[in-house]
């Protein structure tokens, strides 16, 4: 018994510990949290049976029901099945049954009530009725993931939850028929543990990944020792911007009536230095972000809304870009998530880089930002000529590219590709050829 509750109470501090943010991780360590206290309320009951009776069985009562709700709770949003407003629908519903199933249960003299004839029967029922759904909802998720990584990151999770929950819902049917099979806790336990430590060190589950393998890229990625090559790229970007700019303020200062257009210009000529500026400090700061002697890149991940973001790039980008490229904006308003600026910021930027490279600086741009269920969408579509079908599985990989010149690399969405990654997200091209190409970003909430 003691053995089982150390298990529980360590899983659960290293699930919340290293995904504090994740909301089905939070119900999962929940279940595990209430599945030590109902160990603690056994032993307090066993070594004070002076204890008061309500008392002993209130706790057992709530730790029961308290670990059948929060497991189920794991299941629903960790599915990604049920949106945010149903999620909390479902979660005063359980509350409600969990308060019928009070008043259900009668409130004997003798201990455990749960556990003696038919009383117990309420509380089976809503066990089994919880790791049911879970159940069925994490492997109706599985079933329908599209995304390689996702759907073996939720394979594996399965491996972990489902039978950990048929195996909750077997004991107390059971334990109804008077055969105790909580006796064996401490194995499964074992189990449990041995698997997560064996999985999660290779692959990764449950959201944690104790030894970060986010993508397992080919020999092409050492050679490219990405911190410096894409540094480079980034380089190549800004100082380009810088250079229009410059351009742009020469031009402007040489007009035909100087003093007077420079009077007249200030404020223009002004935005012009702080783009240039703007350029210069994001140099900087993707310098730091990028460490040379390793082949993962550093996010520093923050929680606001990613809409002034793609504001302020879209603002940049225009002022660069020539007369004949319109830039559609369709921007929904967007809940506020976890995201790295400057990495997403350096994404965007070769986005619409390459959106206007494809058109040859003529034609249209449309950005569009919303939210969907579960997460937030972000996609730039260009009017150019398009991208041939068998040309877009390689599109993300590291030096590969579709262009002519001889200044790319083949970095640029190799790059994106592993910062969205890095954010648990997914980018996504598609086209068709002679009306365009779109890409798509897709945050999860």
């Amino acid at each position: 018994m003691i053995t089982t509750m150390i298990i529980a109470a360590a899983l659960a501090t290293v699930i919340i510990a290293l995904n504090p943010r994740n909301p089905s991780l939070r119900w999962l360590s929940a279940s595990l949290y209430s599945g030590s206290l109902m160990i603690v309320v056994f032993l307090l009951d066993l070594k004070y049976p002076d204890a008061p009776n309500l008392f002993i069985n209130a706790m057992i009562f709530l730790t029961d029901v308290a670990m059948a709700y929060t497991l189920c709770m794991f299941g629903v949003v960790y599915s990604g099945l049920a949106a945010k407003k149903t999620c909390h629908k479902l979660i005063a519903l359980g509350l409600l049954l969990i308060g019928i199933v009070w008043l259900l249960t009668p409130l004997t003299p003798t201990r455990r009530i749960n556990y003696e004839g038919d009383n117990e029967l309420p509380v089976v029922l809503f066990v089994i009725l919880c790791m049911t759904t879970g159940i069925l909802l994490l492997l109706i998720a599985n079933w329908k993931e599209n995304h390689p990584y996702k759907r073996i990151e939720r394979t594996l999770t399965s491996l972990f939850i489902v039978p950990t929950m048929l195996y909750i819902a077997i004991s107390y049917l059971f334990y109804y028929y008077e055969i105790d099979l909580f006796r064996f806790n401490y194995l499964f336990a074992f189990a449990f543990l041995t698997l997560f430590i064996i999985i999660g060190i290779k692959q990764g589950a449950l959201g944690v990944r104790i030894k970060l393998e986010m993508l397992k890229t080919d020999a092409s990625l050492h050679v490219l020792k990405s911190g410096s090559s894409l540094l480079n790229h980034t380089i190549k970007n800004e100082i380009g911007k810088v250079d229009i700019l410059l351009h742009q303020m020469r031009h402007s200062i040489k007009d035909k009536d100087q003093a007077a257009h420079l009077e007249n210009s200030e404020p223009e000529l002004e935005d012009m230095l702080t783009m240039a500026a703007d350029s210069v400090h994001h140099i900087q700061s993707m310098m730091s972000k990028i460490n040379e002697r390793v082949q993962a890149i550093e996010v520093k991940l923050i929680q606001d809304n990613l809409a002034p973001i793609v504001v302020q790039c879209l603002d940049a980008f225009e002022k660069t870009a020539g007369e004949q490229l319109i830039i559609n904006r369709k921007l929904e308003q967007v809940s506020d998530m976890y995201y790295d600026p400057v990495h997403i910021k350096e994404v965007i930027h070769n986005l619409l880089a390459n959106a206007a490279e494809a058109m040859e600086d003529k034609g249209v741009i449309t950005v569009t930002l919303r939210e969907m269920e579960h997460e937030i969408v972000l996609q730039i579509t260009d009017t150019g000529e398009g991208i041939p079908k068998s040309s877009i599985p390689a599109l993300f990989e590291p030096f590969y590219s579709t262009k002519s010149k001889s200044n790319n690399y083949g970095l640029g969405l190799f790059y994106c590709k592993n910062v969205m990654l890095q954010h648990h997200g997914t980018i996504h091209a598609e086209s068709v050829l002679g009306q365009g190409s779109r890409f798509s970003l897709r945050f999860h909430l």
